[in-house]
């Protein structure tokens, strides 16, 4: 029988509950938190009652260099991700951070470098390829039951309130704004469904009141399939009729998530004749990404959303804000290019 993945918990904001309720539904004989960490010393205390570790500090480095750690989950602010993943690669730990993976392409690909020099695992938090509606429509695709994709429109709504001083209203420490932090997991789901995408171009609204960077944008993506893709994202939505909207149309059907997962195929006499809602099984996506992560870790396999699905990911966001300042289509491609001769 495998023995338990220890873990280190970095970082005891928000979403590290999500991640501490996963862990314990997965049991104590798959994943056990050994210790917390977090600069204030209260919430690090308040986690590590929730996980049951019996250590709390505010040093991440004394986290990281415990020998009854063998993977840390990093909850940070996102400028802090690169500096701990990268020595906690370096200490042999396996690694598994929030999205997005870094603020910057070159933070990004310097922790796949430094994961890759240590033989360690490396996976980012990009939940929504583990739900389990994403998880059908990619099979769905990968059956060829839609064709092959043409068009795509994901949305993402919310009514996010920053505190004044938190450091999400900094551009710099976030990484941009809505688009980076939130759009991203939209953007990897539709790199996940279509493939690569070719060219980006972007629109974005400000609202200095509430954050440094874009609090709303509309992203255009041209993939190197030639399949089109729209994402609109707003962190100011007061009132909306839904949170994440999915359609995705091909060259033999079409699918979207209105009210459950529906789809319309010419290539099943069940589905042509008009949309049908398919029976999906919950799962609890944040157990099962977890899940995963602990079988890369015992199997030496290489993660479904890997630190360089992560970068890829990062490239194209980054591109989106790089266009909307300069009026001008990027192609995200060449960004990551440069990033990686930047990084050693």
């Amino acid at each position: 029988m495998s023995q338990p993945v220890r873990i280190g918990l970095i970082g005891c904001g928000g979403i590290s509950r999500a991640h501490v309720r996963a862990m314990l539904s997965l049991g104590a004989e798959e994943i056990r938190v050994v210790a917390t960490c977090d600069v204030e010393q209260s919430l690090a205390e308040e986690r590590a009652r929730d996980a049951g570790a019996e250590v709390a500090v505010t040093d991440w480095r004394a986290v990281v260099e415990r020998k009854d750690i063998d993977a840390v989950d990093i909850c940070l602010p996102h400028d802090l991700h690169a500096e701990v993943a990268i020595t906690a690669a370096q200490a042999g730990k396996h690694i598994f951070v929030e999205k997005p993976i870094a603020t910057t392409l070159g933070d990004g690909w310097a922790m796949v470098r430094a994961a890759r020099d240590a033989s360690v695992v490396l996976m980012t938090a990009f939940v929504e390829r583990f739900e389990a509606e994403n998880w059908r429509t990619k099979q769905l695709l990968d059956e060829g039951w839609l064709g092959t994709p043409i068009l795509a429109q994901v949305d993402h709504l919310q009514n996010v309130f920053i505190p004044p001083g938190h450091w999400a209203r900094e551009r710099k420490r976030l990484g941009g704004g809505a688009i980076a932090s939130a759009g991203c997991h939209r953007i990897d789901l539709l790199r996940w469904f279509i493939g690569e995408v070719e060219w980006v171009s972007a629109e974005t609204f400000y609202n200095p009141d509430r954050m440094e960077g874009e609090i709303a944008g509309v992203v255009n993506m041209q993939f190197t399939t030639g399949a089109i893709a729209n994402l609109s994202i707003s962190w100011m939505s007061p009132y909306r009729a839904f949170y994440r909207k999915l359609w995705l149309e091909g060259t033999e059907g079409c699918i979207h998530n209105w009210n459950g997962l529906h789809i319309f195929s010419r290539k099943k006499p069940e589905w042509s004749e008009g949309f049908v809602k398919l029976e999906v099984e919950p799962v609890d996506p944040f157990a099962a990404e977890l899940r995963h992560f602990i079988e890369c870790i015992r199997e030496g396999k290489q993660p479904l959303t890997s630190g360089e699905e992560a970068v890829r990911t990062q490239a194209v966001a980054i591109a989106a804000n790089e266009s909307e300042q300069t009026g001008c289509r990027v192609r995200p491609a060449d960004l990551l290019a440069r990033a990686m001769e930047e990084v050693p």
